[in-house]
């Protein structure tokens, strides 16, 4: 009997263990369900070596299993799968190296080549993925994260796209060029191309599309509606993210009231009066950025915000400092109606974000209303863990604020 009484205690603890590690796994997946990418698979690739033309060579692998990934994943053409493959190709070269350190001298990692607050990102990402850095699953989950993220599609020369328009072109030339001078390559500011490697990018693209037979990859309806460029897509209103349930969001006086009442307006662009019209009466198919929809949710609210639109940099700057618009709080002293900031370095472009609270403080998980942040093309509700994610996990600094001066 003690033998019996012994066994059917150790089973009795393993039993316990297993339930509770399960709950423990259970919750941990649900506490981040708006922030957690859908992903088809784990690719892993073999084959000899060689160019990435050359069909058996690990390269060419890689090359076919980047493409078809990038169709099945995020629902976008074949053109488009291109596009992102002939940059792929001038950054990693013709093996297509995931390597963290491929020996280029400039200090890129991986088949984009990422460097400063985007190689920090990837080392946070491939932590929250439980994936090693070099793996090529790893950089294809990473590619697609940046892709979603709405605030890298802004580029100099073809101004706020976003993964819908891109997703919708046929053209793979075209497409390596979107890609490139952009966010999601040379930066949001660069408005023509800086290094000369355009061209090579571009044929690239061209011998990919031609290589994996692209025209026969129409976009699918995941990305929703047609193609549209930056400045006709604002009349589709149209949004499938989880994370946006207006059931969630809570009450928070003026500020939240105005910010719901823009939920659905807007494309993302410069903000000024010539994207959006009047304050009073915005136009809700014009554009504006994060910082702009706060600072025009903020006007209509009544507060003393001026008459010219802020951005993150300086919103944070008040906010520890001169306090004219906004007064940095503790986190958990944030509730619905509140702001919460986020910058690297000055802040401009994607190095910095803005959102209002609107929902009870839950940590990342937090509800906010924002313009940007994902995928969306208008103003829409979100998570803060979702839609900061490369911010935080890039070291960004973190302000929380409220309102003050109202008038």
């Amino acid at each position: 009997m003690p033998i019996i009484g012994g066994i059917l205690f150790f089973l009795l603890i393993v039993i316990i263990i297993v339930v509770f590690a399960g709950g423990v796994i259970s919750e941990e997946k649900g506490s981040g369900s708006c922030s957690d990418d859908a992903y088809s698979g784990s690719a892993s690739v073999k084959g000899s070596s060689g160019a990435w033309t050359q069909k058996g060579t690990k390269a060419y692998n890689t090359a076919k299993t980047v493409f078809h990934r990038l169709i099945k994943d995020l629902g976008i053409s074949g053109a488009a799968a291109a596009g992102v493959l002939g940059n792929i190709r001038q950054e990693s070269g013709p093996e297509l190296s995931t390597a963290i350190n491929n020996g280029s001298g400039d200090g890129g990692h991986g088949l984009m080549q990422w460097t400063f607050g985007r190689r920090t990102a990837l080392t946070a990402f491939a932590k929250k993925q439980h994936l090693r850095e070099d793996t090529l699953e790893l950089q294809i989950r990473m590619i697609e994260h940046d892709m979603k993220n709405n605030a890298l599609w802004l580029s100099g020369k073809y101004g706020q796209q976003s993964l819908k328009q891109f997703g919708h072109l046929t053209d793979p030339k075209e497409a390596a060029m979107r890609f490139y001078i952009s966010g999601m390559e040379t930066g949001a500011g660069v408005r023509s191309d800086p290094d000369g490697s355009g061209k090579n990018r571009a044929a690239y693209a061209e011998q990919a599309y031609r290589m994996f037979n692209g025209s026969k990859y129409k976009a699918k309806s995941i990305l929703g509606g047609s193609s549209k460029g930056a400045s006709s897509a604002s009349s589709d209103q149209s949004g499938d993210n989880t994370c946006d349930d207006d059931d969630a969001i809570g009450t928070g006086g003026p500020l939240l009231s105005q910010a719901k009442k823009l939920i659905g307006y807007f494309t993302y662009g410069a903000h000024g009066v010539s994207g959006y019209g009047s304050w009073k009466h915005p136009n809700k198919n014009g554009q504006t950025d994060c910082s702009g929809f706060v600072w025009l949710a903020m006007k209509r609210a009544g507060y003393d915000v001026g008459n010219d639109a802020f951005f993150t940099g300086t919103m944070e700057a008040d906010a520890k400092g001169p306090h004219k618009y906004l007064k940095q709080i503790k986190a958990k002293d944030a509730k619905p109606g509140d702001v919460i900031i986020m910058n690297i370095g000055s802040g401009v472009g994607p190095n910095g974000h803005t959102a209002i609270i609107a929902g009870k403080y839950k940590g990342y998980q937090t509800k906010i209303i924002e313009m940007g942040g994902d995928n969306h093309d208008h103003v829409h509700t979100s998570n803060i863990e979702y839609s900061f994610y490369s911010l935080i996990h890039g070291g960004a600094r973190v302000t929380w604020a409220r309102p003050v001066k109202k008038k």
